[in-house]
């Protein structure tokens, strides 16, 4: 019987909480899957604790490799899947037992090539629900843009919080990115993905839980951050290079060099790295092809929330060291205000405009919305 959906769950060095992973995907209420673990060179009792599950439930799947990072992983799995839908888990993450179900039903009662849920951000102390404030919804991509579907960022760029038709991802021979040429590999999956989907759906309610530990991958700094977010411009330019309407195309072009670049000087001062090295960062993604018309796009965006196209303007006109630091100007304000808004429960701060708090971005490193409204974060 050809699974509905299938789990992809790629696992190294977990073992503190793979069983919670697990736990939460073998009780779904969707029965008819399958739950393929790849064990990317596990050096704890990570592989252990998967035998103890594939032992009990013959829908639990493992494969074993050396280790070659998260998007090696995922697709191998992939490589491996046979359902009509990919849902991809991380494992120090869980999911609601409902979860595959309220997804699976939703996509197939609406025919469509994806489905997203709402996520919640998994503290030690808090959970915090509803990130994405989603309703149930479907949308015909062709008619509502995809320009605007993926500029608004309301469903998140992560692929764990989203049924994938595989058919679709098959079609296209689409596989992540290596983790050695991207950091943003779920951004180019998904608008890959999304340039051959017809219809996508969402459906209301917290489904997913991230957690948020500081020794996870996307809580150390990364080498070459600039250079490898550029990789991924580029290799969205290869897979549109023939897309029929070039006016939507360059409106997410654009918005996606701004974003790559603005991610590459948050990092910068989320580590606390020297100015002249984010200065020099600058300098070198103004060597790629289109630098300023990109910049001066946003910066002429009414879209775009004003302190963004301040810094997309002073990007456009070269002011390399006044950009990165009205960036990190606005980190810090982003940091006060989300301080002010957990200690004294400041619900509606920002309510009445554009929102300084900071949001998870596809990497789980701090990122300022750039949205003009801050329903659409």
């Amino acid at each position: 019987m050809i699974p509905l959906v299938s789990v992809v769950v790629p696992v190294f060095n977990v073992e503190r909480f793979l069983r919670r992973c697990l736990d939460s995907l073998i009780h779904q209420t969707l029965k008819q899957i399958e739950i393929i673990v790849v064990n990317d060179g596990s050096t704890d009792g990570s592989r252990e604790i998967m035998d103890s599950y594939a032992k009990s439930d013959s829908r639990v799947i493992i494969i074993d490799q050396k280790n070659q990072g998260l998007s090696a992983a995922r697709n191998t799995a992939l490589d491996a899947a046979k359902g009509l839908y990919v849902a991809f888990v991380d494992s120090d993450d869980w999911i609601e037992i409902n979860a595959l179900a309220a997804m699976y039903e939703e996509a197939a009662r609406e025919e469509a090539d994806i489905c997203a849920c709402d996520y919640a951000l998994a503290y030690e102390d808090r959970i915090e629900r509803d990130v994405l404030g989603l309703g149930t919804e479907r949308i015909v991509i062709e008619e509502y843009g995809l320009d605007r579907l993926w500029n608004s960022k309301k469903y998140a760029v992560m692929v764990w919080n989203k049924l994938y038709r595989r058919s679709l991802i098959e079609a296209q021979s689409l596989r992540f990115e290596s983790n050695s040429k991207v950091f943003s590999e779920d951004v180019l999956f998904n608008l890959c993905f999304l340039r051959c989907a017809n219809v996508f759906v969402s459906v209301k309610h917290t489904l997913y839980y991230y957690l948020q530990r500081p020794d996870s991958l996307t809580s150390t700094r990364k080498p070459d951050y600039m250079k490898r977010e550029l990789h991924l411009v580029e290799k969205f330019e290869e897979w549109y290079a023939d897309y029929d309407d070039r006016d939507v195309y360059a409106r997410i072009l654009n918005r996606l060099f701004f974003e790559r670049v603005q991610n590459s000087c948050v990092h910068d001062a989320d580590y606390r790295v020297a100015v002249f090295e984010s200065v020099k960062d600058l300098k070198f993604a103004d060597t790629y092809p289109g630098f300023s018309e990109h910049m001066d796009a946003i910066a002429r965006d009414s879209e775009t929330w004003r302190p963004m196209r301040i810094f997309a303007f002073l990007c456009a006109k070269k002011r390399y060291a006044a950009a990165v630091l009205w960036l990190r100007a606005l980190c810090t304000a982003s940091g006060k205000l989300r301080f002010l808004k957990k200690a004294k429960s400041l619900k509606a701060l920002g309510a009445a405009g554009p929102s300084l708090l900071s949001v998870e971005t596809e990497s789980g490193a701090r990122n300022l919305t750039i949205s003009a409204k801050k329903d659409d974060i």
